[in-house]
């Protein structure tokens, strides 16, 4: 009766074990320069904007204007991993941007905090 429960939190464990090992080492500076924010901004143009907006004001994802919810290491993750929620599905861009890169889009997202009011 309780190994397929055992069982079950191993497996859950393991994974979890399994994505915290693939998450990105998040070195970049505490405070970024506005350089490392107008890379990430012309970054975000050519590869994000489609699906987050002009600016991040929204689209088919989330806006990323206004959110004070969001943290350094939550998007960088989020970048180099992707995510799922529901039929939406963000890739996975640690294939296609360098760890400088996603340090780059993690600043510009995060400097769009008080562009606007979230959505």
């Amino acid at each position: 009766m309780f190994k397929p429960i055992a069982c079950a939190f191993a497996a859950q464990l393991l994974c979890a074990s399994a994505a915290m090992a693939v998450a990105p080492t998040i070195s970049g500076p505490a405070r970024p320069d506005q350089a490392m924010i107008e890379a990430g901004a012309k970054r975000f143009n050519q590869s994000c904007v489609y699906c987050h907006g002009n600016a991040g004001s929204g689209g088919k994802a989330a806006p990323l204007q206004g959110r004070d919810d969001l943290t350094k290491d939550y998007v960088a993750e989020t970048i180099a991993n992707g995510k799922q929620r529901g039929a939406f599905n963000m890739p996975a861009w640690k294939g296609a941007f360098d760890e400088q890169q996603i340090q780059e889009l993690t600043a510009y997202i995060l400097s769009l905090k008080n562009a606007g009011a979230a959505k």
